[in-house]
C-alpha cells in the first residue's frame, strides 16, 4: 500500500475529504482529474499559469506515487495541452544515483522553493535546460540576496 499525506497533495479544489485508496483505482483518479481539469479551464492565463506552479512544485518535490500517478499524468498533459509546463516530460524522474548533488533553487512568479538533484539528468528532465544553460551561484550570494529582500 502507498499512502500520501493529504497536504502533499496538489488540490487546488481545495476539498476537505481525505481518501485513502488501499487499491490502484485508475477509474477514481481520473474522475478526479477531471473535475480539477474542469476547474482549470475556467481560470484566466494569469490564474492557470499560478496553479501550473503549484503543480509543477508538486510534482517535483514529491515522488508521485501510483494512488496520485494516473491523475498527475492527465494534469501534466493538461497544461501542456495550454502550453505550459511544456519542458516537464512525465510526472516522476528515476534517480539512478544516490549522492545528492545539486541544490536548486526555483524562483517562478513569485513561489520559491528548492530541490536537491543527484544528476544533471535529473535536472534537465524537470527544467528542459541543457547542462551549458544552468547557471551556479555561490550559496553566498543566494542566501545574501534572500536576506536583503
Amino acid at each position: 500500500m502507498q499512502t500520501e499525506r493529504s497536504n502533499d497533495i496538489y488540490n487546488p479544489l481545495e476539498t476537505s475529504k481525505f481518501i485513502v485508496n488501499f487499491e490502484l483505482d485508475f477509474r477514481a483518479q481520473t474522475l478526479r482529474a477531471e473535475r480539477v481539469i474542469t476547474h482549470l479551464s475556467t481560470l484566466d492565463q494569469e490564474a492557470l499559469i499560478d496553479e501550473s506552479i503549484k503543480f509543477f512544485k508538486w510534482i517535483i518535490l514529491f515522488n508521485i506515487a501510483l494512488c496520485n500517478k494516473r491523475y498527475a499524468e492527465l494534469l501534466l498533459r493538461f497544461f501542456h495541452e495550454c502550453g505550459l509546463l511544456l519542458h516537464k516530460k512525465q510526472v516522476n524522474v528515476p534517480q539512478k544515483q544516490r549522492k545528492q548533488r545539486y541544490l536548486v533553487m526555483f524562483t517562478m512568479n513569485g513561489h520559491v522553493f528548492t530541490k536537491t538533484y543527484n544528476s544533471i539528468r535529473e535536472l534537465r528532465a524537470d527544467t528542459g535546460r541543457k547542462p551549458s544553460q544552468i547557471r551556479s551561484k555561490p550559496t553566498s550570494e543566494v542566501i545574501c540576496k534572500l536576506l536583503k529582500n
